[in-house]
């Protein structure tokens, strides 16, 4: 499956979507790109970039039904992905949570390294997990203001 690239702004900065016919494979935050296949998008991923942009806007969206391409995550990262796509929107979890839910308790680490190798922000909401002593730590998002958006957007989804 090739992977074709697209990028658009948002609210919250320029993303960089990636997909494959499988799904997406990709969103991250960029500052500029590599190449843009935007003109080849399929009709799905046109939607999913509309709501993405409308989400981002403050206009909430449910990501949940925007179809994924997690082949190139370990087994380990896709429990991770899983448990992180079922944690209510809006809601916080603990690594150490994550990693009891994930089959592997004790493993907070690993889920560490599980959320750092994220390569579908966003849609795979690795912004809902904290440190057990509250927000902060590493994130993908480049300034925690951008994680605490998406987590207040996420709750105006699910209030």
């Amino acid at each position: 499956m090739k992977a074709r690239t697209l990028s658009f702004a948002t609210d919250l900065g320029r993303i960089q979507l990636t997909w494959t016919t499988g799904g997406i494979c990709a969103l991250r935050f960029v500052e500029d790109l590599d190449r843009d296949d935007a003109k080849e998008a399929p009709i799905w991923v046109l939607d999913a970039v509309r709501q993405l942009m409308a989400h981002l806007a403050g206009h909430p969206q449910t990501l949940s039904n925007i179809p994924l391409d997690l082949s190139g995550l370990t087994p380990f990262q896709r429990r991770v992905a899983e448990v992180l796509r079922a944690t209510r929107p809006g809601q916080t979890i603990s690594y150490g949570e994550v990693a009891l839910l994930a089959g592997r308790p004790g493993a907070a680490r690993a889920v560490g390294q599980a959320v750092k190798a994220n390569p579908i922000l966003i849609l795979v909401p690795c912004h809902r997990v904290v440190a057990a002593a509250g927000p902060g730590g590493w994130s993908a998002f480049g300034t925690p203001e951008r994680k605490a958006r998406l987590l207040e957007l996420e709750a105006l989804t699910s209030g």
